[in-house]
């Protein structure tokens, strides 16, 4: 790998997931508004069901299956960020954490 002597720094927030200091943009996937109306779907006929059926236990595991793959879905998303992130750049890596006092960051040489 080439020796990287340069910093990034990275911007969390709310429209785009993060903006990073060499301008780049990431977008935010928004993974559950993919599967919301499927998920919704899923919950109403769980809910329909009479309590302790198998059917209802059918059901609720749709919906747990569902909540997984949305939570598998970030979590992918993530990590393939943060590899890319710190492959482009393994020298340095500059942010702010949630929760740190104002003006408090963190670097990792």
């Amino acid at each position: 790998m080439p020796s990287n002597e340069q910093v990034i720094g990275a911007d969390l927030g709310l429209t785009s997931f993060v903006v990073l200091s060499d301008g780049e943009v990431v977008g935010n996937p928004r993974f559950f508004h993919k599967d919301e109306k499927r998920l919704a779907k899923a919950q109403r006929r769980h809910a329909r069901k009479r309590k302790g059926s198998k059917n209802r236990e059918k059901t609720r595991l749709k919906v747990a299956r569902l909540h997984a793959r949305i939570a598998d879905r970030r979590r992918d998303f993530l990590h393939k960020l943060s590899t890319r992130l710190i492959c482009e750049n393994p020298r340095d890596l500059c942010g702010k954490f949630a929760g740190q006092e104002h003006g408090e960051e963190w670097h990792v040489e």
